[in-house]
């Protein structure tokens, strides 16, 4: 398959297989799996892309394993229960998750063009996170009660098939969980198969907006971290190639154990000459 030799003439042989993949994509992939051409080191849900859904519409997020509605809930589980099963199918260690979003009036707009005016670290800057937080704030507990519910299930499935489910840090700041929220969800959900999974862009734009400190996020959660997303960050823009932006590897790097999982996700921001650097910059990082 055409994705995979682009892969593999990178350089490297370990793969994320995320939710773009159809079935037919993945019954295509699989003989090169068992030449064991390239191997499966983790898998974003929600995989396959489930039948029915376009590529258009693919995403972590087309089901919200918090949401307060009981049907969509429901298609959470089960889909990310698939996806599951074919984690163990294809000795994936890992499946990263998102948990979905609490409804707010698109604040993320106004949060760029606050940082475009330099002004995230002024008096209406501040107020206007305060505010938004404040709004977030009343609307959190049943989706923290959905997704305790739904991640109490699926962490019994993860263990039968010895598979991690990383708790992916988020980009805006109607994503869940935040800093406090998964504080507690490790609490309640300590012991069990969830860990935590760090995207460095995701934290550097969050950092960059005012919104959460990595260095808070890697403190509190490190002990717990299965894997990471790395890529370059630029102000509010991510997905570049790893070491093109403000991202601070020296801070992760200390918590990076040898069997964290890394994985390099740049989207189309990044040149193939430029992933080409970026693999090498990690690699001069001791990161691979």
């Amino acid at each position: 398959m055409e994705i995979i030799e682009e892969i593999l003439d990178l350089g490297t042989d370990k793969v994320e297989l995320e939710y773009r993949i159809t079935l037919p994509m993945l019954q295509e992939i699989i003989p090169l799996l068992k030449k064991r051409r390239v191997s499966v080191i983790s898998l974003h849900n929600f995989f396959p892309l489930p039948e029915g859904l376009s590529k258009e519409k693919a995403g972590g997020d087309i089901f919200s394993l918090s949401s307060p509605d009981k049907e969509e809930r429901e298609l959470a589980v089960k889909y990310t229960r698939r996806t599951v099963e074919w984690a163990q199918e294809l000795e994936a260690r890992a499946v990263v998750l998102h948990l979905g979003r609490i409804l707010l009036d698109n604040p993320m707009m106004t949060l760029k063009q606050l940082y475009d005016q330099k002004k995230i670290q002024s008096e209406e800057g501040q107020a206007f996170i305060k505010e938004q937080k404040k709004l977030r704030e009343a609307k959190i507990q049943a989706h923290l009660d959905s997704a305790l519910w739904c991640l109490e299930n699926l962490a019994k499935e993860a263990e039968k098939r010895d598979i991690f489910l990383g708790l992916e840090n988020r980009y805006n700041i109607q994503d869940f969980p935040n800093f406090e929220e998964f504080k507690i969800l490790f609490k309640e959900l300590g012991g069990s198969r969830i860990r935590y999974w760090h995207d460095i862009g995701h934290a550097t734009t969050q950092e960059n907006l005012g919104l959460t400190v990595q260095g808070e996020l890697l403190e509190n959660f490190g002990d717990l971290l299965v894997g990471v997303h790395l890529h370059g960050c630029k102000g509010y823009n991510d997905h570049y190639a790893p070491g093109t932006g403000e991202e601070d590897y020296t801070l992760i790097q200390k918590f990076l154990k040898p069997d964290t999982i890394c994985v390099v996700e740049t989207h189309h921001r990044a040149t193939r000459l430029e992933l080409l650097h970026g693999l090498e910059f990690l690699r001069e990082k001791g990161i691979s």
